[in-house]
């Protein structure tokens, strides 16, 4: 038995590692104690907090919305009792673990990662999309989530970091690559390159042009702020990005008129904030 183990209650370091795995044998294993003790283990911690914590779905296992809410607690405690040993023994500061897509690791808190690096904090990274990255938030599994469009819900705690104007890009050669700005009718006719149907920036996008009547082309459909300009460049298509992303040569970016900016947004859980308050506070708004 390790110093961590010593901080944690059993019941709840328990139903922590049964809530990773949703699974009694390979949690069982992981903790060195039977399965039928861990039934026991988890069955007196519901009993004894009123409500149940997991429930069958034909052969697997879901954790309730209380047992959602625990496994974070769970993690939590855990998480706190490694940065309580780590400080003890005068160790580094405690990782910081953030959940966000790809563009937003690239061109929207690539510099604020890197200067929390050289102050010598160590940095984790999920790459998720907006539901995953929140749900990783929300399960404890990530300190921060970085999403777009929307703020997130009341759940959780949350502050815009960045705003970007919308830019159509496309080849130096096009014709509205000569143009200061565009309008939503500018994009008549033309083949686009877009994310997969579903997609929030698609959603919106599909919106938009319905609702002042373009008719345009899909050219190609692939995920991530690099591929739809990489795409581009190719000469695909023409496609729809937020200002911040970097083109290679030969692109241009034009400013659409009639298209909200793209707002990014880091959240948290409130247990959390003394954990990203360094990375917070390179985006100038941290309180």
């Amino acid at each position: 038995m390790d110093g961590r183990d010593l901080l944690e209650a059993d019941p709840l370091r328990s139903f922590g590692v049964f809530a990773e795995h949703r699974n009694f044998t390979t949690a069982a294993r992981e903790l060195h104690i039977s399965q039928p003790s861990l039934h026991v283990k988890i069955r007196k911690l519901a009993a004894a907090l009123g409500v149940e914590l997991y429930e069958r779905d034909g052969r697997r296992l879901t954790l309730t919305v209380a047992g959602e809410r625990l496994a974070a607690y769970a993690l939590d405690s855990r998480r706190r009792a490694e940065e309580f040993l780590r400080e003890l023994h005068h160790q580094s500061a405690p990782t910081l673990t953030i959940a966000a897509g790809r563009g937003a690791l690239r061109w929207v808190i690539g510099e604020a990662i890197q200067r929390v690096g050289h102050r010598g904090r160590r940095v984790q990274v999920i790459t998720a999309d907006r539901d995953a990255a929140l749900t990783a938030v929300t399960s404890g599994q990530a300190d921060l989530a970085i999403v777009a469009h929307d703020p997130p819900g009341r759940q959780v705690e949350a502050m815009q970091i960045a705003a970007y104007r919308q830019v159509l890009v496309l080849g130096d050669g096009h014709p509205l690559a000569a143009r200061g700005q565009v309008r939503l009718g500018d994009l008549e006719g033309l083949d686009l390159v877009v994310p997969p149907v579903g997609r929030p920036h698609r959603r919106a996008l599909d919106r938009a042009l319905l609702d002042a009547g373009v008719r345009w082309q899909v050219a190609a459909e692939v995920d991530g702020w690099d591929l739809l300009v990489h795409l581009a460049a190719l000469g695909v298509g023409a496609t729809v990005v937020n200002g911040c992303v970097g083109l290679p040569e030969g692109l241009r970016a034009v400013p659409i008129h009639g298209l909200p900016d793209i707002r990014y947004w880091a959240t948290w859980r409130p247990p959390r904030r003394a954990v990203v308050q360094d990375l917070l506070d390179q985006f100038g708004t941290g309180q």
